[in-house]
């Protein structure tokens, strides 16, 4: 039993330390992206030239693309689907946090944890759609500005269908918690 407490006590540190450490980074790239909006010279948000080059040890690829059609919007856009991803993942440490605590109490059965883990399965969700939309227009941002003679290239909206799965897995065990408090607590007033 002490193995398991103590391995309980590690989680619970590791998730206080890790959803500090994303709310530092969200307040880091919340200065990024305003930073990025508001500097008169945004580099990030245009090309020097009217080419993107990738490079490999055995091959060049350039990319042409139109000098009015930069990339500034995608950019920012894609500093906030982080930021909102970011801030999923802090409410997800939190709340995993306080399903440890009380464990740590021995008393996980609780109505809170039901609700905890409801929040766990939303916030999976919103990264989900958040990542799918930021993927769908990062690829059509590719179409729009790399010209390929010959390449057709199709933007598509892809759902992770994993990550809703798991979502999915973890409303059940909410619902299989909340079903179990109840039946806890009625047993409590019988005694």
């Amino acid at each position: 039993m002490q193995g398991s407490q103590r391995l309980v006590r590690l989680m619970t540190n590791l998730t206080k330390i890790l959803s500090v450490l994303t709310l530092l980074a969200m307040v880091l790239g919340g200065i990024a992206i305003v930073a990025t909006w508001l500097s008169p010279n945004a580099i990030l948000l245009r090309s020097p030239s009217d080419q993107l080059v990738v490079q490999t040890p055995s091959l060049d690829l350039k990319f042409t693309f139109a000098q009015e059609r930069q990339p500034g919007q995608a950019i920012i856009f894609s500093m906030l689907v982080t930021l909102l991803v970011a801030g999923c993942t802090y409410v997800i440490l939190m709340q995993l946090h306080k399903i440890l605590a009380t464990v740590l109490e021995h008393n996980p059965f609780v109505a809170d944890n039901a609700r905890r883990l409801r929040i766990i399965a939303y916030a999976l969700f919103a990264i989900s759609i958040f990542t799918s939309l930021a993927n769908a227009l990062s690829g059509w941002w590719i179409h729009e500005m790399i010209q390929l003679p010959g390449v057709e290239a199709v933007a598509r909206l892809r759902f992770d269908l994993g990550q809703v799965g798991v979502g999915v897995l973890i409303l059940l065990l909410a619902e299989v918690f909340r079903l179990g408090v109840a039946m806890k607590e009625e047993q409590d007033l019988t005694i």
